[in-house]
């Protein structure tokens, strides 16, 4: 047995010395018990000669790709390397936006409407402006009883719809509930009434005044939510201090008009509902804040506009914070300052490079006690690039809360009794 064993080997030694290389193509996955096995297939390439070594190593990383991978692999990692281009693609977009938004003045929004206007002259804006706009109270009780919400604009829709451009401040915050009595001052309207402001043709309106927080926060939220979707811009109100402060910005014949709105935060409810960075509010009447908003806005667009509310009730003269403020906004850049509040007309005042309308009084409103309160102004402002605004004055009389424009004799009585 030994003698054969011995014979056995010696046979087996001989054989292995004259046979040539073997290709070796079979796959041998590595032991589970030996995890750092090589494959026999592996082994094959290492031992065979230099010259035919890269041409096996080809062979048999192809048998890999064929053996180990599914066609269904290599299709889902095509599909990676698709959505990975896209991915790197949107990223070298966001960038390049957000370098853009880096050059943008800080607080300008970009919310804003484009105007095709019928003006022949295409080298002038036109912008009409109005007093209080009061949809509460008995304005609101009027419209729900005649089911007409564009009662109280139906004698002046015709002109605020003539300009380019119309500007007004709402006094009422919107939001479903019951008619305010005739005697509060916790104003809400109802969501219908925005219909009057679209019919009116109003592009923008200003909610920076001492009402508009009467039902807080959600009560601000839902004037700006309905009036947003009645495609009114709004200025002076925001979710934060940077919204609050941001102009409204209206484009027509290529021009752009920036709106700017603040509140007196002396007057009631004093400081209670102003902005800050965190909490939604309005924009409040810090002359610096301002100043820069206007430098800002002045940068970016053709037009500035500032409105204010501000001033003593039933006072036919402005302020010195009244006075200061409109000169500073003048001086950092506006065009034009528009008051409100008193709810009288106080003077208007040519200043630098620009005008200022103190106070307008009442546009749409429910106060019957004198003829002062029954009295409003609109103004039509003629904006041309260089050369300084062009004011028409158009008195107004309040009809039972519906304004119309005073014409003629009337027209001329009225604006001497104003003084203007």
């Amino acid at each position: 047995a030994l003698m054969i064993k011995k014979k056995l080997k010696k046979k087996v030694a001989l054989t292995k010395k004259k046979a040539p290389a073997k290709k070796v193509h079979k796959k041998v996955l590595p032991s589970k018990s030996v995890p750092n096995k090589k494959s026999e297939s592996v082994l094959a390439i290492h031992k065979a000669p230099l010259h035919h070594r890269l041409k096996k190593i080809k062979e048999h990383l192809n048998n890999l790709r064929q053996e180990h991978v599914s066609p269904k692999i290599f299709t889902h990692m095509h599909g990676i390397f698709i959505w990975s281009g896209i991915f790197v693609a949107a990223m070298l977009v966001l960038a390049a936006l957000f370098a853009y938004s880096d050059n943008v003045p800080q607080n300008v929004q970009t919310d804003s409407i484009n105007i095709f206007s019928g003006n022949e002259d295409e080298d002038i804006v036109t912008l009409v402006a109005t007093g209080d706009v009061l949809l509460a109270r008995y304005v609101e009780q009027r419209m729900r009883a005649t089911g007409d919400y564009t009662l109280p604009f139906a004698k002046v829709a015709d002109f605020l719809k003539s300009a380019d451009v119309t500007f007004g401040n709402l006094e009422t915050p919107i939001l479903d509930g019951v008619t305010t009595p005739k005697d509060s001052t916790t104003f809400r309207a109802d969501p219908k009434t925005v219909k009057g402001l679209q019919f009116a043709g109003y592009d923008v309106m200003s909610v920076a005044n001492n009402h508009t927080m009467n039902y807080q926060i959600p009560g601000l939220t839902n004037t700006l939510k309905e009036l947003k979707k009645a495609g009114i811009l709004t200025s002076g109100g925001g979710k934060n201090q940077d919204f609050a402060r941001a102009p409204a910005v209206v484009e027509v014949k290529g021009k752009t008009i920036a709106f700017l709105s603040y509140v007196d935060t002396k007057i009631p409810p004093r400081n209670y509902g102003i902005a800050n960075y965190n909490t939604a509010g309005l924009a409040g009447m810090d002359i610096e804040a301002m100043k820069n908003d206007v430098k800002n806005a002045s940068a970016a667009y053709d037009i500035v506009v500032v409105s204010m509310h501000s001033g003593t009730e039933y006072k036919k003269e402005p302020t010195q914070l009244q006075k200061d403020f409109a000169h500073a906004a003048i001086d950092s850049g506006a065009s034009a300052v528009i008051g409100a509040h008193p709810h009288v007309v106080q003077p208007v005042e040519y200043y630098g490079n620009g005008v200022i309308f103190y106070s307008l009084g009442n546009f749409v409103f429910d106060q019957f006690f004198s003829a002062d309160v029954k009295t409003g102004l609109a103004v039509r402002i003629s904006f041309e690039e260089g050369e300084k605004p062009v004011v028409e004055l158009f008195p107004v009389k309040i009809d039972t809360t519906q304004p119309r424009i005073l014409e003629g004799a009337e027209r001329e009585e009225t604006l001497k009794k104003l003084g203007l």
